[in-house]
């Protein structure tokens, strides 16, 4: 059983610790690094619609260089190893316990997290269509590695950015909540005034947590020993069996005592981005980032998030003239350092549209710094066709070109295939 916890709310300010801004009925990017800026006529409206719809009605693309193969076994062997509780053991086992987290990408922005036996699933958006209708939209042209979620452990936790197609995927979470063993146990985390949504496809309200930005919750799981003893429904000893079961529970209640729980903390973080999934409900719902800390690990997933605005015709000499999100260096100064990062480097064209909402390699690189991650997965690229302009194999490579240019070895940053299962060890 997993207890969720508030924590104090920490106090806002601008410079240290940004709140979220809302205006009437829709929130704001609250930074200069938003900013409009000007665009060319080498990307003109003609030219972006035409690669919008390029790849929109597109089903084909299977970007073959990029390897899906979901270590199944490894993802097992971590829950079975730390969920492990009976009525013959005091502790939880742990064989693997050198592992202090382990996380999988599964394509797009969709990550799985274990760490202290939590298991945990990050934006899973894990059909085939971004998008409300299945002929058109956004298209996922690579598998996700496995079948059902049956195959996986059961899913603690599900946390969401943002309300955008590619990152809420109602075909997705409804499959997760059908899984008898997800059903009563799986507690969505999202950003604010998105808790309706859940609520509105059948999620019951109790397994639904919103925050705002920086917003930390404390999670303890309190383990369940497992009667291990096998009794007899014969007649004549149904009084011997009851007997020996009432001394089985009090048995059961004494151990509980000697397993020590599990914590964990999960808490909101700005991100730069926007919200809105009908046409009618621009910038509704508020979009994030997340972390999450154990007493061994921490983790800093970035969501969806642009770094700094720039024109189509930007100098690289200049860019610097342009102000960046101030907000990451407020989350690393927080929260950090971090044990890993999942940060965005795609899509990048054209600047001055996707610039205030999406990262490029150089704004990863930057993120990477800023938040003060030693070790950060490249994220949002190689899966979903989005405007042609766009290759669907970009970003690993331009990735490397930064990080060379700021002498950072190519191991803290880095792409990785789908399925992979990238550990990190306790200290």
């Amino acid at each position: 059983m997993n207890i969720i916890k508030k924590l104090p709310e920490r106090q806002k300010d601008p410079e240290t610790c940004c709140a979220s801004v809302k205006e009437g009925k829709k929130y704001i990017n609250p930074w200069p690094s938003v900013t409009p800026r000007e665009g060319s006529s080498e990307y003109s409206k003609s030219k972006i619609i035409k690669g919008y719809m390029k790849n929109y009605f597109s089903g084909k693309e299977k970007h073959e260089n990029l390897k899906v193969e979901l270590n199944l076994q490894a993802i097992l062997d971590y829950y079975n190893n730390t969920n492990t509780t009976s009525a013959t053991t005091t502790t939880t086992t742990n064989h693997n316990n050198n592992i202090a987290m382990q996380l999988t990408w599964l394509g797009h922005a969709a990550f799985l997290l274990q760490i202290n036996g939590f298991t945990i699933l990050f934006d899973p958006f894990l059909s085939r269509r971004a998008s409300p209708i299945s002929i058109a939209g956004p298209y996922r042209c690579k598998e996700r590695g496995f079948k059902k979620f049956s195959e996986l452990p059961p899913i603690d936790f599900v946390i969401i950015s943002h309300s955008h197609y590619d990152h809420l995927d109602k075909k997705t979470i409804k499959e997760i909540f059908s899984e008898k063993q997800n059903k009563n146990r799986t507690h969505i985390f999202c950003p604010l005034d998105l808790k309706k949504w859940f609520i509105g496809i059948g999620i019951p309200e109790k397994q639904v947590t919103e925050c705002d930005w920086w917003d930390d919750y404390e999670v303890t799981r309190i383990p369940e020993v497992k009667n291990e003893s096998t009794t007899s429904s014969l007649p004549n000893q149904e009084n011997e069996n009851k007997n020996e079961n009432e001394n089985e529970t009090n048995k059961n209640e004494n151990e509980n005592e000697k397993i020590p729980s599990r914590k964990i903390t999960i808490s909101a973080v700005p991100a730069q981005h926007f919200s809105g999934r009908t046409g009618f409900d621009f910038n509704e719902t508020l979009w994030a980032g997340w972390v999450v800390k154990s007493s061994d690990a921490s983790y800093y997933f970035a969501g969806d998030t642009g770094y700094r605005s720039k024109p189509d015709n930007y100098k690289e000499e200049e860019i610097e003239n342009y102000p960046s999100c101030p907000a990451f260096k407020q989350i690393g100064n927080i929260y950090g350092p971090f044990d890993m990062a999942s940060i965005p480097i795609s899509p990048a064209l054209p600047p001055h549209m996707m610039s205030p909402i999406h990262s490029n390699p150089r704004d990863g690189v930057d993120i990477h710094i800023d938040s003060k991650s030693k070790h950060s997965i490249a994220m949002h690229w190689g899966t979903v066709l989005f405007n042609a302009l766009n290759p669907i194999e970009s970003g690993p490579a331009k990735l490397r070109e930064e990080l060379d240019k700021k002498n950072i070895p190519h191991e803290q940053f880095h792409e990785t295939y789908i399925g992979e299962v990238i550990i990190v060890e306790k200290k």
